[in-house]
C-alpha cells in the first residue's frame, strides 16, 4: 500500500478522515429500540442502554447489532474480557461487517492481545487497504508488539495520504517522540497547530517533551484557548497541564502549581479512586505472606532466571535503569506489560469460578490490588503445580515479544511490587530490582505527569499515601525474603553510576559491560515519560525539583510522615505503621 493509493480515497479526506472512515463503518442503527440505546450510551446512559439492549436481545438472541452494543457498554466499563467474548460472537454471525472485527481488534489490543488484534486488523486492510481507521489501528498495535519502525513508517503513510489531518500529524509526532526523533517531532506539532491551531493535544506533546520550553507567545495563546467556555473537559484539562509546565519554566511558580491543581482536580471528578485499597492490600500482605509461608514453599514454581522485574512508583527513574538494562548485551527490554497479570488470571486463576469473580480487570492498580487480595484468600489451597504452570504460562506470553534472542529481558511493569509474593511463588529465580527515587521528587513528579493508570496522583496526599505504603509493603518483603529485592536509590544511581551498576550486575549475576555506562546510545524505542531523558547522559537536574513548589506540598509531606524523614532508609516498623492506615 503506497501513499498514492491512500490518496484515491478522496471522499474520506473531506474533513477528518478518521471521523469520515468511522462514519462509513458504523452506520446509522435502524432499529427503533437499538437506536434509543445508542442515543443513551451517547449521553452516558449505560444502564438505561443495556436495559434496552437486554430487553431486544431476548427476542433476537443473535443479532449482531444489539451484541455489539453490549460490547460497547462493556469496553466502557472496561470489562473487557465480556467485551471480547460479545465482539467474537459479531464477527461470527456478521463476518461481512467491518466494523464488528475493528471493535473486536480493539479489544484485543485493550487485553494486551497483540498478535491477535494485528490479524484481526490484518484481514481488515486485506479487504481494505486505504482505510485510515484500520491503518492507524494497525500502527498502534504494531508499535506495542515492538514492531516500531513499522509503525512509524505506518504513520508517515498516513500523514503522506492526508497531510491536511491535523490529528494524523498528531499521531505521527507521538510515534517521533517515543522513537527518539525529537526534531522531527517538533516539526509534526508545528505542521498540526498549523492546520488546527486550537488541538490542545500537540500542547501536551510539547508539555511532555522535558528539553522543550514554551515561548511567551505559545503560553498566551493558550490562555486564550482555556478562555473559551466552550472548549472541551479534555482539552482543558490538557492547557491546564501545559501551562503548569510553561509557567514552571518561566519561574512562575504560583500559577504553575494553579495549573497542575486544576489539571488533577478536573481528571480527578472524571475518575474513580479508592485511596484504601492499596492499603489494605498491602495490610493483607504483611499478615499472609510471612517467612514460613515461604519456608514451606520453597523450590515450586518455574526455574527459570530469564526474567528481570523492574518494580517501584512512576517518576522513580526506573525507565532510566531499563534503558541502562537493555544496553547490556544479554538482557532485553520489554517495557511495560500486563503479561503478569495475564499468567496469573489463568492457570492460577482457573478457580475463577470458586471465588465468584463477575468480571476480570485489567491494567489498573486498584482493582489490581483487590484481584490478588481474592487469591490471597485462598492460596493455601493451591498446591506447586499450579504456581509452576502460571510461571510457564507468564514466560510463554512474553515470549511472543521477545525479537533479540537475549538470555535475559526487563519487564517493567512497575505496579508488580503488588506482586512480590506471587513473583517468589510463581518465579523464584527471577530477579526484582526496587526503582527508588526521593518521595518529594517522585511524588512532585506524579502529580506534574499524566500518564495511564495514574488516578493515585490527582490529590498529593494520595500520593504520599501510597508511596508510604509502598514503602512498607517493600519493607515487609525485605524482612521475610531477605535479599531477595535489590534496591537501586536514584540519587546514588546519578552520583556514582559506575559504583551503583556493579551493585547492580553482581546481584543480577551477570557481569558487567561499559555498554550500560552509555545507555543514551541504545537506539530502542522508549514510550514512556521518560523516553527523551533516557537519550542523554545522566544528569542531576532531574534532583530537588520539588523545591520550588515546597510551599504547597503539605498535604504529600503529611501523607509521607516518616517515610520522608529516614529516606532512603526504611523507617522502623512502629513509626510507619503509625503513619500509614
Amino acid at each position: 500500500m503506497t501513499a498514492a493509493s491512500l490518496r484515491q480515497t478522496a471522499d474520506l479526506r473531506i474533513g477528518d478522515p478518521y471521523e469520515s472512515a468511522k462514519e462509513k463503518l458504523f452506520p446509522r442503527v435502524r432499529d427503533r429500540v437499538l437506536a434509543e440505546a445508542a442515543a443513551a450510551l451517547e449521553t452516558e446512559q449505560p444502564a438505561l442502554a443495556e436495559q434496552l439492549i437486554a430487553r431486544h436481545l431476548k427476542k433476537k438472541p443473535r443479532d449482531a447489532e444489539a451484541l455489539n452494543l453490549m460490547a460497547d457498554i462493556a469496553r466502557r466499563a472496561k470489562r473487557f474480557e465480556d467485551s471480547e467474548r460479545l465482539l467474537s460472537q459479531c464477527v461470527v454471525l456478521a463476518p461481512e461487517r467491518a466494523g464488528y472485527r475493528y471493535n473486536y481488534a480493539i479489544v484485543l489490543r485493550l487485553l494486551h492481545k497483540y498478535e491477535e488484534a494485528l490479524a484481526a486488523l490484518d484481514t481488515l486492510v486485506e479487504r481494505d487497504p486505504d482505510n485510515p481507521l484500520f491503518l492507524d489501528q494497525r500502527a498502534m498495535v504494531l508499535s506495542w508488539l515492538g514492531r516500531h519502525d513499522e509503525s512509524l513508517a505506518q504513520r508517515h503513510t498516513l500523514v503522506e495520504a492526508y497531510p491536511e489531518s491535523a490529528d494524523a500529524w498528531l499521531r505521527y509526532a507521538r510515534a517521533l517522540r517515543d522513537t527518539g526523533f525529537q526534531d522531527e517531532c517538533l516539526a509534526a506539532i508545528r505542521k498540526a497547530l498549523a492546520l488546527a491551531p486550537t488541538l490542545a493535544g500537540c500542547y501536551s506533546i510539547l508539555a511532555a517533551l522535558k528539553v522543550y520550553r514554551f515561548t511567551q507567545a505559545e503560553t498566551e495563546r493558550m490562555e486564550e484557548l482555556i478562555a473559551d467556555k466552550r472548549l472541551a473537559p479534555d482539552d482543558r484539562t490538557a492547557l491546564h497541564q501545559a501551562l503548569g509546565k510553561a509557567y514552571g519554566d518561566a519561574e512562575s511558580y504560583a500559577k504553575s502549581f494553579e495549573n497542575y491543581a486544576k489539571a488533577n482536580a478536573q481528571r480527578r471528578l472524571r475518575t474513580s479512586f479508592d485511596g484504601g485499597s492499596p492499603s489494605a492490600h498491602r495490610a493483607a500482605c504483611e499478615r499472609f505472606f510471612d517467612a514460613d509461608f515461604f519456608r514451606k514453599r520453597t523450590g515450586w514454581g518455574c526455574d527459570s532466571r530469564a526474567p528481570i522485574f523492574v518494580v517501584g512508583l512512576a517518576r522513580s527513574g526506573s525507565t532510566l535503569l531499563e534503558q541502562i538494562l537493555s544496553s547490556h548485551s544479554a538482557i532485553e527490554g520489554l517495557g511495560e506489560r500486563a503479561d503478569l497479570d495475564i499468567a496469573l488470571l489463568q492457570p492460577l486463576l482457573n478457580l475463577r469460578d470458586e471465588i465468584q469473580l463477575d468480571r476480570i480487570t485489567n491494567g489498573n492498580a486498584v482493582e489490581k490490588s483487590g484481584l490478588v487480595d481474592a487469591y490471597i484468600r485462598i492460596m493455601e489451597r493451591l498446591g506447586p503445580d499450579r504456581f509452576r504452570l502460571a510461571g510457564e504460562h507468564y514466560l510463554d506470553l512474553v515470549a511472543r515479544n521477545r525479537v533479540l534472542g537475549r538470555p535475559f529481558f526487563v519487564d517493567k511493569t512497575l505496579r508488580n511490587f503488588f506482586y512480590i509474593g506471587l513473583i517468589q511463588l510463581i518465579l523464584p529465580k527471577a530477579k526484582i530490582v526496587d526503582a527508588r527515587r526521593h518521595p518529594l521528587d517522585c511524588g512532585w513528579s506524579c502529580f506534574k505527569s499524566q500518564f495511564p493508570g495514574s488516578n493515585f496522583t490527582f490529590r498529593l496526599a494520595d500520593i504520599g499515601q501510597d508511596y508510604a505504603n509502598y514503602v512498607r509493603l517493600m519493607d515487609h518483603f525485605d524482612r521475610v525474603l531477605p535479599g531477595r529485592v535489590h534496591r537501586v536509590i536514584y540519587e546514588h544511581l546519578v552520583a556514582d553510576p559506575r559504583a551503583e551498576l556493579l551493585r547492580l550486575f553482581d546481584y543480577l549475576e551477570l557481569p558487567f559491560e561499559e555498554s550500560c555506562l552509555r545507555f543514551h546510545e541504545n537506539p530502542r524505542a522508549v514510550m514512556t515519560q521518560s523516553s527523551e531523558q533516557v537519550r542523554r547522559p545522566l544528569y542531576r537536574s532531574g534532583m530537588a525539583q520539588w523545591v520550588p513548589y515546597e510551599p504547597w506540598l503539605g498535604p504529600l509531606k503529611a501523607a509521607l510522615g516518616p517515610v520522608l524523614d529516614r529516606y532512603p532508609d526504611a523507617p522502623e516498623r512502629d513509626d510507619i505503621s503509625k503513619a500509614v492506615p
